[in-house]
């Protein structure tokens, strides 16, 4: 018994330090479809806009409001989408279809396998 109990005492003590070393953990690879995005696209804060505008903290913000300094079409401006993972994953699908006169020359992304594990990917990356 006694040694169950510092077994458990000793494996509390270990936890803060655990903890520590899974949040200090490298961040995950991007997925394969991040090496289209990432040419005209950036992601972490403070990176410039491309082509495409920087997307830190697009979850939650309205298509066409992200960086104000980007020059986004009349239509991205116009839409009342809301960037969340269904309104990613239509976008990513096919974007001329999702917001009709948009400017970005993407043709989608046809894999939902893909679509799915690039936005949660995302979700991580654009805090």
């Amino acid at each position: 018994m006694m040694k169950i109990r510092f077994a458990f005492a000793a494996s509390l003590a270990l936890a803060p330090m655990f903890a520590a070393s899974a949040q200090s953990q490298p961040p995950q690879q991007p997925p394969r479809a991040w090496l289209q995005c990432r040419a005209c696209h950036t992601i972490k804060a403070g990176e410039p806009n491309k082509v495409g505008p920087n997307l830190n903290k697009v979850f939650g913000a309205k298509a066409g409001t992200l960086r104000p300094n980007f020059a986004y079409s009349p239509a991205l401006k116009a839409s009342t989408i809301v960037w969340n993972d269904r309104s990613l994953d239509s976008w990513l699908t096919n974007p001329a279809a999702t917001i009709r006169g948009n400017r970005m020359a993407y043709p989608g992304l046809a894999d939902p396998a893909q679509r799915r594990a690039l936005i949660a990917w995302m979700r991580r990356e654009a805090r």
